[in-house]
C-alpha cells in the first residue's frame, strides 16, 4: 500500500464518520484529495477535504477540518495542524511509514499498486509521421513522450496497445508516386519538379536504391534511346503509379530504422489504405448517417460537427463520391472501438488543435462514450525550439544544421535526447539547449541522475553488495531523527505514487523532475558524515547493513525511473565526475 492511499482511506473514513455524527450527508463517490505539501516542513502530504466538503456541509472550512482532526486517530502521525482556508497538513511518524510501506516484493512495488489503479484497455497512437519524408524534430518529441507515457500506463497496471497510423492513400501519397518519377525523368531529360511536389533531396536517394535493388518494373526503365519517343504524360502517370507504393514502403522502413534507434517500438503499423480496401470507410459515414448525423450539401455528404463543438460542419464524402481525410480518419477511430480498447488516447501535432472536436464528436455519434469508463484523449504536441549558446538555430540541412529526428540522435547521444524531450508538458514549446545537450558534465541533467547511480554501485564495490531484502519497517524507523535518511527514503517512497498518477494524468515531465530530486537527495545524504558507509563497517556493521540497504532502494527506484522514460542507468563513472 502506499503512503497516499493509506491517507486517504483514513481522511475518508474520518469524514463519513463526522457526517453520520452530525446526520449530514457526503458527496456521492466522496474521494478526498490528497496532495504532496510544497516543503517537507509543513508535513508529508495535506488534503483540502475540508474545503471539498464545505458546500455539502454548508459549513466553513476551517469549521470541518478542526471535527476532521478531532477524529482522526493520531496513533500514526507525529504532527497534524490546520493551516490556511481549512488545509490538513500531516507528518507521518517512521514507524507508521515503515508499517504502511512495507513490500513483500519489491519489483511489484515499484511499479505499480493495485489498490489505486483501476485496469484499462488502452491504444495509444503516437507519431504517425506521414510517410513522405524523413520524421523531424517534432516527431522525435512525439516518440520520446508517447513510448515513456506507454512504458508507465503498463507499469501502473494498465493493458496498452502502442500503434503507428501510417497515412499511405490518398492526395499526399500520388504527390510523393510523382515526385519519384520526375526525379528519374530527370536522370535523361531537363524537366522541372512541379512546386507541389515534394522537392526533399531524399526522394533523389530513395530512388536511387531502389533502381539498384532493381524494384522498379522493366516497363518503366527509361534510357535515351525510349526517350525521343516517350509520352511523357502518359509515362509519368503510370510511373507515379508504381512510385508511390514503393516510395512510401521505402521512407517507412527508415522511419522505423530511426525510431527503433530511438528505442521506440510499436505493437501495431495499421494502414491507412487496408480501410479504404476494405470498405471500412465509405461504411463509417453510412454509420454517421443511419444515425442522423449526415446532410446532404451540394451533392456532398456533411458530418453535423458543429453540434459538438466544432466552428462549422465538415464535408466526409465529396460530391463525387470520394471520402475526405477526415471519414478515413474517422474509420480508423471506429476501428479502435470495435477492436475493444475502451481508453483511446493519440498524440498530434501542433496544427491539429481544431480537428478534435470533429474527430471526438463522430465518435460520440456512433455510440463512443456512453459506455462508463470509455474515454477519448488528444494530446497536442508543441513545437521544439533548438537552442545553441542561447541563439536559435536555423533547421537548415543546406547550413549543416539539424533538420530530422535523423540528424539530432547522430548527434546528441539518445539518452540526452529522450530526457530533454519529457522534461516539458507536450502542451508547452519544448526549449531544446544543444549546448547542454553535448555537455558531458553533471551540469547536464541526465548525467546528474546517472552519476548519483552510479556512485551507489561504486559504493556496492568498494563496501559489499548490499542485503537482497529490504526492510523497510527498519529502514524507516532507523531513519528517525536522521534528517537526510528520513527525507530520502519519504522520497522514495512516493515513487509508485508518481507512477499512478502520470499514467492517469500525462504528465511525463514530472518523472525527470522525480529522478532529478532523487539524485539531489542522495547526494546530500551521501555527503553527510553520519552517513559514511565505509567508517561504519568496522564500527557498526548492522548501521552500515542498513544504509546500503537505503543506497540499493535508491539505486532501484532510479533505475526503474529512468528505465520508464527510455533511458540507460549507468553504474560506472570517472573519477573526475565522482564529486
Amino acid at each position: 500500500m502506499t503512503l497516499r492511499f493509506f491517507l486517504r482511506q483514513i481522511v475518508a473514513a474520518v469524514a463519513e464518520s463526522v457526517a453520520k455524527e452530525t446526520g449530514l450527508v457526503l458527496p456521492d463517490g466522496f474521494a478526498p484529495r490528497i496532495d504532496y505539501t510544497p516543503d517537507l516542513k509543513f508535513g508529508h502530504y495535506a488534503t483540502p477535504a475540508a474545503m471539498e466538503l464545505a458546500k455539502a456541509f454548508r459549513q466553513n472550512p476551517r469549521a470541518i477540518a478542526e471535527k476532521l482532526i478531532a477524529a482522526i486517530d493520531g496513533r500514526a502521525f507525529s504532527k497534524i495542524e490546520l493551516a490556511g482556508a481549512g488545509f490538513i497538513n500531516f507528518t507521518l511518524n517512521q514507524t507508521a511509514i515503515g508499517k504502511v510501506a512495507a513490500f513483500a516484493d519489491l519489483n511489484a512495488w515499484l511499479v505499480s499498486n493495485e489498490s489505486e489503479i483501476h485496469s484499462d484497455k488502452v491504444i495509444f497512437e503516437y507519431v504517425s509521421a506521414n510517410p513522405t519524408g524523413p520524421m523531424n524534430i517534432v516527431s522525435a518529441r512525439a516518440a520520446s513522450v508517447g513510448d515513456s507515457l506507454t512504458r508507465i500506463m503498463k507499469a501502473a497496471g494498465h493493458k496498452v496497445t502502442r500503434e503507428y497510423y501510417v497515412n499511405d492513400y490518398g492526395n499526399q501519397v500520388e504527390k510523393l508516386g510523382l515526385s519519384f518519377a520526375y526525379r528519374y525523368l530527370q536522370k535523361f531529360k531537363a524537366v522541372t519538379l512541379p512546386e507541389d511536389c515534394y522537392q526533399g533531396e531524399y526522394v533523389i536517394e530513395y530512388l536511387d536504391a531502389m533502381l539498384d535493388a532493381g524494384q522498379v518494373d522493366n516497363a518503366l526503365l527509361l534510357s535515351a534511346d525510349k526517350i525521343a519517343s516517350l509520352n511523357e504524360a502518359e509515362w509519368l502517370a503510370q510511373a507515379s503509379r508504381v512510385f508511390a507504393p514503393l516510395g512510401v514502403s521505402a521512407i517507412l522502413g527508415e522511419q522505423q530504422k530511426d525510431l527503433k534507434s530511438f528505442r521506440t517500438e510499436f505493437d501495431r503499423f495499421f494502414s491507412e489504405a487496408s480501410l479504404h480496401a476494405s470498405g471500412a470507410v465509405l461504411a463509417a459515414g453510412d454509420a454517421l448517417e443511419k444515425k442522423g448525423k449526415v446532410a446532404v450539401s451540394d451533392g456532398a455528404k456533411v458530418f453535423l460537427s458543429k453540434e459538438y463543438g466544432d466552428d462549422k460542419d465538415r464535408v466526409i464524402v465529396r460530391s463525387d463520391g470520394r471520402p475526405t481525410y477526415l471519414l478515413a480518419d474517422i474509420a480508423y477511430h471506429a476501428d479502435k472501438v470495435a477492436r475493444g480498447f475502451n481508453s483511446i488516447i493519440d498524440i498530434w501535432g501542433p496544427d491539429h488543435h481544431g480537428y478534435i472536436a470533429r474527430l471526438s464528436g463522430a465518435l460520440k455519434a456512433l455510440g463512443f462514450g456512453e459506455t462508463p469508463g470509455q474515454q477519448f484523449k488528444v494530446i497536442i504536441s508543441q513545437q521544439v525550439n533548438l537552442l545553441e549558446n542561447g541563439e536559435p538555430v536555423v533547421m537548415s540541412k543546406r547550413l549543416g544544421k539539424f533538420q530530422t529526428m535523423r540528424d539530432l540522435i547522430q548527434k546528441i547521444p539518445v539518452d540526452v535526447c529522450r530526457y530533454f524531450f519529457v522534461t516539458r508538458g507536450l502542451n508547452t514549446h519544448l526549449d531544446f539547449d544543444l549546448t547542454l545537450a553535448l555537455d558531458q558534465s553533471k551540469k547536464n541533467p541526465v548525467y546528474y541522475v546517472q552519476y548519483a547511480n552510479a556512485r551507489i554501485h561504486s559504493i556496492f564495490r568498494e563496501c559489499g553488495e548490499p542485503p537482497g531484502h529490504i526492510n523497510i519497517e527498519h529502514l524507516a524507523v532507523s531513519a528517525a531523527g536522521q534528517a537526510e535518511r528520513e527525507a530520502l527514503l519519504f522520497w522514495l517512497l512516493r515513487f509508485p505514487e508518481l507512477v499512478q498518477d502520470i499514467a492517469r494524468n500525462y504528465e511525463i515531465q514530472r518523472l525527470p523532475e522525480y529522478l532529478y530530486q532523487t539524485a539531489t537527495l542522495f547526494t546530500s545524504f551521501y555527503h553527510a558524515k553520519n552517513n559514511r558507509i565505509k567508517d561504519l563497517l568496522a564500527a557498526n556493521a548492522g548501521e552500515a547493513a542498513l544504509l546500503l540497504s537505503l543506497c540499493n532502494l535508491t539505486t532501484q527506484v532510479i533505475e526503474t525511473g529512468l528505465a520508464l522514460i527510455g533511458i540507460t542507468a549507468v553504474r560506472e563513472m570517472h573519477r573526475e565526475d565522482a564529486d
